[in-house]
């Protein structure tokens, strides 16, 4: 058993769970740490008998009796004894600089961020020694202990890994919102790593993939997709450098649109939500640029801050030189962006799955069933006394104001068929028929009918082409977000004639909608 001294101050391994870190930027910590040793020691891995690639397991493990436990595992070249003690020991960067673990406060910052007690366990290829050490926080606090002990185990020379175990927990990471989350942003931050087929992510057993764009292609068959490079001065006598390319994506996309940065194979600003989408160049988020254009430029050598989730460039007006030199990289793809008219495409079987997965992503809504249905229900009745007043149009339409599906209005919904959506919620189990109506902009644009009350089914018609929400049904997701708001709606209306005494207060409604699409909600 060896003793390792961890001065400076034991204390300061306690401030670090006030690190503006995200779970996402905290787990890519880890992630840095593994993909480096994989970089720096590729020749000799790849010459193992048995290599085929980095894997790199994350495991968030649920124990309501013991506590829940976060696990990261790699199979990386390992840590010799001195590299272990930097792993740990507060104040000593790593020999090399230049790659994604360059401050040396990663691992430490993030482990203690997630929790209070942390091990890392590792033995490197070629070393016959394994090492283990335990960073307690608060005996650390409490006591002033300036070393801690160090598990040495004789092992095969040929085992190679790093094990890192967090407990007493100070950030959980529960749930299917944070983990799609997870799933997202993790595999947009490696997706160099991922696309060379070289490393492997996953969490919790699933494999992370980075979903790719392709450019958009004119009708002259020009690809909207180019490269670009250029450098500005830093300092005396440096240069910064970007290099990448910027495109054009059809669909566009309020979410994935926009610039990814990339500094030394990893994402520094970008993913979903989060892409890099100044102002001078993409406009307004409602301008077809702002959800149109994308690229990925390289920024190798720029300064980032110590936690990695964005550029050190406030600073000599960095950042406003480089947005006038992208911006003017960027002219003639603002104006092709804003000029393209498409209709977007998506078919009922996106829909469906879309519907499915928000349902099903909070707990508010059971049994849940969401499929094509090709039998609907026509045994249709009103409520008495016509109290949903979204019945109120007649069922006459004005053929002069039908617009045909090939206009150019709104999405364009491959094999269009009626939707089944089933679920419990509130203890009471609903069933909808949605039909998304294609005919007719000028009409109503929700119209609700009865199927069987008593087993609470009911028949909504949504106008898919309604110019209310125009430019809102020229993107396909938003179909999705049209139909949960309908039922949010009519499920508050038939709570609300239910009440007992017959007495419905305005607000009523719209208390019961605002928290059913609060629950509904997939943010």
């Amino acid at each position: 058993m060896k003793k390792l001294n961890i001065r400076p101050d034991t204390g300061v391994y306690g401030t670090y769970k006030r690190i503006s870190y995200e779970a996402w930027t905290a787990l890519a910590e880890f992630v840095d740490n593994s993909t480096q040793s994989y970089y720096d020691h590729k020749i000799e891995l790849q010459e193992t008998k048995y290599w085929k690639y980095l894997s790199i397991e994350i495991e968030y493990i649920e124990n309501s009796l013991s506590g829940d436990e976060l696990v990261i595992k790699d199979n990386a070249f390992g840590m010799e004894y001195l590299d272990f003690q930097r792993a740990i020991i507060l104040d000593r960067p790593p020999m090399k600089t230049s790659g994604r673990n360059e401050f040396g406060m990663g691992l430490k910052a993030a482990a203690c961020w997630f929790g209070n007690l942390w091990s890392v366990e590792t033995t490197a290829l070629g070393s016959n020694m394994l090492y283990k050490a335990e960073i307690d926080i608060e005996s650390l606090i409490k006591y002033k202990n300036e070393e801690i002990d160090v598990e040495e185990k004789e092992v095969n020379r040929k085992e190679h890994y790093t094990i890192i175990r967090i407990k007493k927990l100070n950030k959980k990471i529960k749930g299917k919102r944070i983990e799609k989350k997870i799933h997202e942003l993790l595999s947009s931050i490696y997706r160099v790593d991922l696309r060379s087929g070289e490393v492997k992510i996953f969490y919790n057993g699933i494999e992370l993939e980075f979903p790719e764009i392709s450019p958009h292609i004119d009708k002259d068959g020009k690809i909207w997709k180019k490269d670009i490079s250029f450098s500005l001065p830093y300092r005396e006598d440096e240069l910064l450098n970007v290099k990448g390319f910027i495109g054009i994506r059809i669909p566009g996309s309020p979410k994935n649109a926009g610039y990814t940065l990339i500094r030394r194979g990893r994402v520094i600003v970008g993913g979903p939500e989060k892409n890099y989408r100044p102002s001078e160049i993409f406009g307004l988020s409602n301008s077809y640029r702002y959800q149109r254009l994308y690229g990925e430029l390289e920024m190798d050598n720029w300064p980032v801050t110590q936690a990695k989730d964005a550029f050190d460039w406030s600073n000599e007006d960095l950042e406003a030189q480089f947005i006038e030199r992208l911006n003017e990289l960027s002219e003639d793809f603002k104006n092709e962006a804003e000029e393209i008219r498409v209709r977007e495409k998506v078919s009922i079987s996106e829909v469906v799955s879309t519907l499915k997965e928000s349902f099903q992503d909070n707990g508010s809504f059971k049994e849940v069933t969401v499929e094509v249905s090709n039998n609907l229900r026509t045994n249709k009745s009103l409520l008495p006394e016509e109290n949903f007043v979204i019945n109120e149009e007649s069922d006459f339409v004005d053929e002069s104001l039908q617009v045909k599906e090939s206009s150019g209005l709104g999405v364009e919904i491959d094999d269009n068929s009626p939707i089944k959506v089933g679920f419990e919620h509130n203890k009471r189990v609903y069933t909808f028929f949605v039909i998304n109506d294609c005919s007719n902009p000028k009409a109503q644009w929700l119209k609700m009918s009865v199927v069987n009350e008593v087993r609470n089914e009911y028949e909504l018609t949504l106008n898919a082409l309604h110019t209310f929400f125009y430019p809102f049904i020229q993107k396909k997701d938003f179909l999705v977000i049209l139909i949960k708001f309908s039922i949010a709606l009519v499920i508050s209306e038939i709570e609300a004639y239910r009440i007992d005494g017959g007495s419905i207060k305005p607000s009523t409604i719209r208390v019961s909608m605002g928290k059913i699409l609060e629950e509904l909600s997939n943010e």
